[in-house]
């Protein structure tokens, strides 16, 4: 087997306009005015004629945008068709989690079924969004929503509690969709 050397050149000689950057700093300008006046004169039409503007800008309280089912919010419970949560208090989403946010307190209920959360508290000022507890939760119980508005200034009211995190099933569809289309394959 050969091994190619690669020599670097270390005398290279460049020519005057290299060495002084004129034409570069030049080009650079020019990129930079056009996308300035193409940004500036851009939403113009938007605003006079209602046409459809050419910049990307989201003007944000007002405008949102839809992200895509992808996509990882704030953690949240699913709360079935039948009015009763999915959740069974199984703990692997407490132990799956890898900045040990979740908190769960089971209790036994004689119900359909024999466990359920007496309290489920997710810290989401240290939640990382990885969504393994969605990954883990036999029960699609735990579901990554849309919420994007999660920052606040006092850390006391980043701590969710169970009626916090409640949502019925029926808003979750597409979510679920894609979670079970994603993780189908992977059933060993």
């Amino acid at each position: 087997m050969a091994i190619d050397i690669i020599k670097v050149k270390r005398n290279v000689n460049m020519t005057f306009w290299e060495r002084i950057y004129i034409p570069e700093i030049l080009r650079g300008i020019s990129i930079t005015s056009r996308h300035f006046f193409i940004n500036l004169v851009g939403f113009i039409p938007a605003i006079l004629f209602g046409k459809k503007r050419k910049i990307f800008t989201v003007y944000y309280p007002e405008e949102k945008l839809k992200y895509p089912d992808a996509y990882r919010g704030r953690p949240i419970l699913v709360i079935g068709d039948d009015g009763v949560e999915k959740c069974v208090a199984c703990g692997l989403c407490e132990r799956m989690c890898p900045a040990f946010c979740i908190s769960i307190q089971p209790a036994e209920t004689e119900l359909d079924k024999e466990r359920y959360p007496e309290t489920f508290t997710i810290d989401q000022s240290r939640c990382i969004v990885c969504g393994f507890c969605e990954e883990v939760c036999p029960k699609e119980a735990i579901l990554m929503s849309q919420d994007i508005e999660i920052a606040d200034y006092d850390r006391s009211k980043m701590l969710y509690q169970k009626e916090d995190l409640l949502i019925p099933e029926k808003d979750l569809r597409t979510r679920q969709a894609y979670v079970r289309e994603a993780f189908a394959r992977w059933n060993y």
